[in-house]
């Protein structure tokens, strides 16, 4: 915002910003969005395809199946940076009067998600390097074919920056634990 005359200008991001940690899964974001959008129209493409013409387009309901895993892992990352993943706030709504113990929970919250998505990531490994060296094809020879090793590389490679993720929250949230006893104790002592 400019100060001077209160106008919005649009934010000028660098080639500093795209190569950070948010530069990356702001990037992985997009890509997951457009590849929703080439799904869409790759199905529309089947579906007037096998009515109109008799003739459906080969190895779509592969391609879906496999890229829909796919586009949640290019996503995660973000949705975990953005707070967009889905959860209850019933008890988190009603601890607004502690916001210490709120942020606290939070910050159990992203060190549980770390675990289990570093945990995802060990085990995803073996997993893609076997569909890479095996050259584990999905399809039907002779019909269509596609390699799933990209499939699982994208889920290596969104499971390690989602866990990232969730560690960078945690330490948001505990330095902002930390301003709130610091602000606490000075606003005591006054």
């Amino acid at each position: 915002m400019n100060e001077e005359n209160g106008s919005v200008e649009p934010v000028r991001k660098g080639w500093l910003h795209w190569a950070s940690f948010r530069g990356l899964i702001e990037i992985l974001n997009s890509l997951g969005t457009g590849w929703i959008f080439v799904l869409l129209i790759l199905i529309n493409t089947d579906i007037i395809g096998r009515t109109v013409f008799n003739n459906p387009v080969r190895g779509v309901a592969e391609i879906v199946g496999m890229t829909i895993v796919a586009c949640v892992f290019l996503q995660l990352a973000h949705a975990i940076r953005n707070d967009r993943l889905t959860r209850s706030e019933i008890i988190l709504s009603r601890l607004v009067n502690r916001p210490q113990f709120k942020r606290a929970l939070e910050a159990l919250y992203s060190l549980i998600g770390a675990f289990i998505l570093a945990v995802l990531f060990a085990y995803s490994i073996p997993i893609f390097t076997n569909a890479w060296t095996s050259d584990e094809f999905v399809g039907a020879e002779g019909d269509f074919m596609a390699p799933i090793w990209p499939v699982k590389l994208i889920i290596v490679v969104g499971s390690l920056l989602a866990a990232l993720q969730c560690l960078l929250n945690c330490y948001r949230l505990v330095k902002e634990i930390r301003a709130l006893k610091s602000a606490a104790r000075r606003n005591h002592r006054d």
